[in-house]
């Protein structure tokens, strides 16, 4: 076990999060986050427990969330970490919901969809970590949510959370698009890219916003082979706002005040989620590789 430096606290991982965008630090591509390093531990969301400490700020016994490396035992700085109360909700929800999941869903939302009640939402990837959040933060919204998964055991889920849900491998997704949002699409959460994207584009009403947060159905493939969006002509007919973002865009204070809003949100029982847990640190390369094959139900986790 690591000796903590003055201001480092050990934390000892309880929860570890494998998450999509992480395949893009895995190539020498240039993106919007640095690529990982040879012979370096892998990085991400963790949850744990300080087992050690010589900050003023953290004790042992805390239990904090904070981005550190995929490893059992690290010493690291304490102001890096959040401070969590596993009384409140369960330590993993603060992983998820409460923190990545949640915010990477909710910040787009309220910043860039705007969101209005009475308006019509979509999301892809609906029963995945992010897309779970977004559609119940949505529904919080008083929009009717639309969404889509790959399996009838997570159309049945979200059906269960009160969602219009549909199986895209029924038939061709832009007439099963069309179908399940007859009058149009005013918010669309998109998580997948490619060929959704084109659909999407064609089903948005007038002035309508397109949060653009994945495009899991791309990242594994050459730059040539990926799909090329043909109807971008739309953004200009329909007067559409379609933005991207990372979560270095929003501030300290607007993060702060979005996890307290998460974290009474599952307190209350209006954003329920759950989690695909695997168990064994050394199963970490087979729960991330299953994120890429639609394994998970919500947020997929390692507990160590």
């Amino acid at each position: 076990m690591p000796e903590p430096k003055e201001g480092e606290v050990v934390v000892k991982a309880t929860f570890i999060s494998v998450d999509p965008y992480m395949r893009g630090r895995m190539t020498a591509a240039k993106s919007y986050v640095a690529g990982f390093e040879i012979d370096k531990p892998l990085a991400g969301g963790v949850a744990g427990i300080v087992v050690d400490s010589k900050a003023d700020s953290l004790q042992k016994g805390d239990a904090v969330v904070g981005f550190m490396g995929w490893a059992k035992y690290q010493a690291v700085p304490a102001k890096s970490l959040r401070k969590v109360d596993a009384k409140t909700i369960p330590m993993e929800k603060h992983l998820s919901s409460a923190q990545y999941s949640g915010l990477s869903s909710w910040l787009p939302i309220k910043y860039i969809g705007m969101p209005k009640k009475g308006e019509v939402a979509f999301v892809n990837a609906a029963a995945g970590a992010v897309g779970s959040c977004a559609c119940q933060l949505l529904q919080i919204q008083g929009l009717t949510v639309v969404g889509c998964a790959g399996s009838p055991e997570k159309i049945k889920w979200l059906e269960g959370l009160g969602i219009k849900a549909f199986n895209y491998k029924d038939g061709k997704f832009k007439d099963l698009l069309k179908k399940h949002c007859p009058n149009g699409i005013d918010v669309a959460f998109d998580n997948v890219g490619g060929e959704q994207m084109e659909a999407i584009l064609e089903n948005m009403n007038n002035f309508g916003r397109v949060i653009c947060c994945g495009m899991i159905s791309q990242y594994n493939l050459k730059p040539e082979d990926m799909y090329g969006v043909k109807n971008m002509f739309h953004i200009i007919k329909k007067r559409l706002k379609l933005q991207g973002f990372i979560m270095t865009d929003f501030s300290a204070e607007q993060k702060g005040e979005a996890v307290k809003e998460l974290v009474a949100w599952i307190s209350q029982k209006k954003l329920i989620t759950t989690e695909t847990v695997v168990e064994g640190f050394e199963k970490i390369p087979e729960a991330f590789a299953g994120l890429f094959t639609g394994k998970n139900l919500g947020k997929m986790l390692v507990k160590v």
